[in-house]
């Protein structure tokens, strides 16, 4: 079945009253929080993937999104990089459409048309975006999440999460236009979770953070929080502190974000569901440190770093 630009095999029997949950890459999805995420609930719920662009060369461009050569045994396969959507059944409970939308190249309001048809198609009734950003957080204490609810009311104290209207301004994706369509014109309860990351550790795949958004995600949808990614997180975030121990440099700019955090002087530790690496103001010698780490870890990777990341 076709849907805007999707090509969709839908479920049958429909979903009942689903929640959407989204991730966005590249662009807010540092340490690959929400892909972490996704594949966890995938995993849970034994989630089946049921659709993709159908052309996705309209979208992206290939040589910044670059396909993959698998290897299965003898068997040789091209991956190509898409947007993928699979759905998760809850007997008793919401049904899950899991969204692992890749950020366009081009003809982005196209790419939005669409997005916002696949949800109305699909029945959806709460629209999810998750991701992660850099911040000048410390790895020692709970990471700060904030975001935005709109059309309905968080249980008081959910999650510990900073709850309010984003005041962000400065660059953003075409896409996070979706959210605000599927507020105004379809009429539908949105939910944006930002989890903040420290800005010094630069992982891959950060553990502690994804572990962060699926506690919360645990409050909303009954699962056990007792889960891989808690243990594998904290194992990550383990190892800082005795590096600390050789880098100066480092100790101070962590013990800096603990006071400030422990303080919390700022009143606003994010901003929101249009939040952006570009929006974080830092002093000079911060930004000069992470200049030193970038330049170190350019010197180590390969001609094939302008693949995403996620």
């Amino acid at each position: 079945m076709k849907i805007g630009d999707f090509e969709i095999e839908m479920p049958d029997p429909p979903l009942q009253d689903p929640h959407c949950i989204a991730i966005l890459k590249p662009w807010i999805n540092v340490g690959n929080v929400g892909k972490i995420v996704l594949r966890r609930l995938g995993k849970m719920y034994a989630s089946e993937r049921i659709g993709k662009l159908e052309r996705p060369s309209k979208f992206y461009d290939f040589t910044r999104y670059r396909p993959e050569i698998r290897l299965r045994g003898d068997v040789r396969s091209v991956r190509v990089p898409n947007t993928r959507i699979s759905y998760a059944r809850r007997p008793g409970s919401n049904d899950l459409v899991l969204l692992e939308l890749l950020e366009p190249h081009a003809f982005a309001e196209d790419f939005n048309d669409s997005v916002v048809d696949l949800v109305k198609a699909l029945g959806v009734t709460r629209y999810v975006q998750i991701g992660g950003m850099y911040d000048s957080v410390p790895h020692s204490r709970e990471l700060s999440v904030t975001g935005s609810a709109r059309g309905w009311e968080p249980p008081e104290g959910f999650g510990n999460v900073s709850i309010g209207k984003s005041r962000y301004q400065g660059p953003t994706s075409m896409t996070s236009q979706i959210s605000e369509r599927i507020f105004s014109d379809l009429k539908l309860e949105t939910l944006s979770l930002m989890v903040h990351l420290p800005l010094y550790l630069k992982l891959d795949d950060d553990y502690a953070g994804s572990a962060r958004i699926l506690k919360i995600l645990s409050e909303l949808y009954g699962f056990s929080s007792r889960l891989p990614e808690v243990e594998m997180g904290e194992k990550q975030y383990d190892q800082v502190s005795p590096a600390m121990l050789d880098n100066p440099q480092l100790k101070e700019m962590v013990e800096r974000f603990e006071r400030e955090t422990d303080s919390d002087t700022s009143g606003d530790p994010g901003s929101g569901d249009s939040a952006s690496p570009e929006g974080i103001s830092l002093s000079p010698e911060i930004e000069q440190f992470l200049s030193d780490v970038a330049e170190t870890d350019a010197g180590t990777e390969n001609d094939g770093s302008d693949s995403p990341r996620g």
